[in-house]
């Protein structure tokens, strides 16, 4: 009976009950996941042999020994496990084809001859049943969703460029008892950044539409809006569907621009965010100004 710090691995086959699978598809695909794990891990140097594994019929539960750098599931592992899912679809029918949801996480794990018990285990299977990972994962199409905790992001994947923390993006996590953030990337995925919203008013009529650029030098002036930490706050304060599409960017402005753009895709975008600002911020000179900003928006958008 021990107690170790790990990195845990949680997978799930994504729709593995669909009616269109019979059981020798089940069957199929069950397998297939085993083997591309096997050969991922074995391919990116942690051994298959080695780690810890459980069965959960629809995915796995996986526990990386310390001797292994976490790092190298960030930047090694995930790449072979991809190239296993392309070799494994590229053969078999669509019933038996396999996307995957998995979850980086790390933390202290409980190991008897029973099994394993740990909060840490228990939030990474969590995260996993993101909503915003499922839905991104059905409708890109994608093979492989990635999905880090907060802290294996930050003290994994932040840290090491390598990993391209930049093609992560931030997301709410609200399953069961838990409430919190996790990053997800689409390896292999072309994802978009939000597009500037086009003015629904007419060209002659757009003599004083504020640049978008203005309303992110006004968050920018609020000094809690520089902060990771502040503008982790702000986002979480939106309504879920916009505080889930907010791309992530290191580079602060970029990320603040990058909100602004989602809010502003969004009916009433603009004014959740000033409202969370307010709530924050309180009766400040930027919130002002980012009220003045709001009048002249709606002004410029009457007939």
């Amino acid at each position: 009976m021990t107690t170790e710090h790990r990195a845990i691995v949680a997978v799930d086959i994504a729709s593995f009950t669909d009616p269109r699978r019979t059981l020798t598809h089940l069957r199929t695909v069950h397998e297939g996941m085993y083997e591309m794990l096997r050969a991922a891990f074995d391919e990116a140097g942690i051994f298959w042999k080695q780690v810890y594994h459980e069965d959960r019929g629809d995915g796995a539960m996986i526990l990386v020994p310390p001797e292994f750098p976490k790092l190298w599931l960030a930047d090694q592992w995930h790449t072979r496990l991809l190239a296993a899912l392309r070799r494994y679809n590229a053969v078999h029918a669509s019933e038996a084809r396999v996307q995957l949801r998995v979850a980086l996480h790390h933390g202290e794990v409980y190991e008897n001859s029973d099994g394993v018990v740990s909060h840490a285990v228990n939030l990474a299977f969590r995260i996993l049943d993101a909503k915003p990972a499922k839905s991104a994962l059905a409708q890109t199409g994608g093979m492989l969703a990635l999905i880090a905790s907060n802290d294996f992001y930050h003290d994994v994947i932040a840290q090491e460029p390598d990993a391209a923390p930049d093609d992560y993006r931030r997301i709410a996590v609200s399953v069961k008892q838990t409430e919190t953030v996790a990053w997800l990337r689409l390896p292999g995925v072309q994802v978009s950044l939000p597009q500037p919203v086009e003015p629904s008013v007419p060209v002659q009529q757009q003599t004083h539409v504020t640049p978008l650029s203005d309303i992110v030098d006004a968050l920018l002036e609020l000094p809690f809006v520089r902060e990771a930490t502040g503008r982790a706050m702000l986002i979480d304060l939106l309504p879920p569907n916009i505080a889930t599409a907010v791309p992530y960017h290191a580079i602060t402005r970029l990320h603040v621009f990058a909100l602004v753009q989602t809010c502003l895709r969004h009916e009433h975008g603009l004014l959740d965010l000033i409202e969370a600002v307010r709530q924050l911020d309180g009766d400040s000179g930027g919130v002002r100004r980012l009220e003045g900003i709001k009048r002249l928006l709606l002004s410029d958008s009457v007939d």
